[in-house]
């Protein structure tokens, strides 16, 4: 009779242990997880047409949190950024830079006064879009100037996009708001591919 008793002890004694070491591991990984996602990367899904057509709507991708807390933002970076009003984050590009002018006539984008090439919009795209012409693809707007903790930033599909042009006004955004720089595609698979700027 003790036997039994003193095996069901150890059965239990047994149980608790192997319970206290699963917690052990969740903690473990659930600490691992929250280390990487808020230092090191963390997943981001495009939604909208605002980047089209550099990234498409629905793509899944992993966004530099390290690059964007510790890094040096740069122009044209591909940058992920919370919108407070909205509460949402959004994949934008870094145009402008803290203490840049920025301004925009008849689809030519001004940086400090001089012209800028855009290399990075799909040419193929921004004629299509112009040659209706309706609209044209990046809206007159500024002169702005930037505050020294200030990024302006603009989605590659400029008719499609709410960014610092258009949102309630001028909306700058300063690097607290910045989430993540440069994103890794990882779906679709046949679209995985790696943009910072």
């Amino acid at each position: 009779m003790k036997d039994a008793h003193e095996e069901e002890k150890t059965l239990k004694k047994r149980l608790l242990d192997e319970v206290i070491d699963l917690c052990k591991i969740f903690l473990i990984c659930y600490g691992i997880v929250f280390l990487i996602t808020t230092f090191l990367c963390k997943p981001v899904r495009v939604q909208g047409e605002s980047m089209y057509p550099t990234l498409l709507d629905g793509e899944i991708g992993v966004m530099n949190v390290f690059g964007a807390k510790f890094g040096e933002v740069s122009r044209y970076d591909i940058v992920v950024v919370h919108n407070e009003e909205k509460n949402e984050d959004w994949v934008k590009r870094v145009i402008g830079l803290p203490g840049d002018t920025i301004s925009c006539e008849n689809d030519v984008l001004y940086i400090n006064g001089e012209a800028q090439e855009q290399t990075f919009l799909d040419q193929q795209y921004v004629d299509k879009v112009t040659r209706s012409g309706e609209i044209p693809f990046t809206d007159n707007f500024g002169p702005i100037t930037l505050a020294d903790d200030e990024y302006f930033l603009m989605g590659d599909n400029r008719p499609r996009s709410y960014d610092s042009r258009n949102l309630y006004g001028v909306q700058k955004f300063t690097k607290d708001d910045l989430r993540g720089r440069g994103i890794m595609i990882v779906y679709p698979f046949d679209k995985m591919k790696i943009l910072s700027n």
